[in-house]
């Protein structure tokens, strides 16, 4: 199993009311940490694989629809980059990669990402 953690802060997506440059500020953050820490694991990772997300801050969030929705920048990057050359945020539907998502307390924000290979 591989394990990165991502200081990234993540918020439902579905809820919120910001102004599109905050937002794209946001989402632009996250997407870039994601790309930098997969640099770092590129060649170890074989498909077909189990990306489990687990979004760390000080409140948890609806299961069933925010924390996907919080979640949703963060796994589009990831499907970049295990999935290159598709068209932007068409990798994450591949039959080959299975998504999970799970949430802690914490004071600070963050994502853990966790791939396994039992698929």
């Amino acid at each position: 199993m591989i394990k990165i953690e991502i200081p990234i802060k993540t918020i439902s997506e579905a809820n919120c009311s910001e102004h599109w440059t905050k937002k794209s500020k946001r989402h632009k953050q996250q997407q870039f940490f994601v790309r930098l820490a997969f640099k770092k694991i590129e060649n170890e990772v074989n498909l077909p694989c189990i990306v489990k997300m687990i979004r760390i801050g000080p409140k948890t969030l609806d299961k069933e629809d925010n924390l996907p929705m919080s979640l949703k920048w963060v796994k589009d990057q990831i499907a970049d980059c295990l999935i290159p050359g598709l068209a932007k945020g068409r990798a994450d539907d591949d039959k080959r990669l299975t998504w999970e998502y799970d949430q802690r307390k914490s004071a600070k924000y963050g994502v853990e990402i966790q791939i396994s290979f039992d698929a």
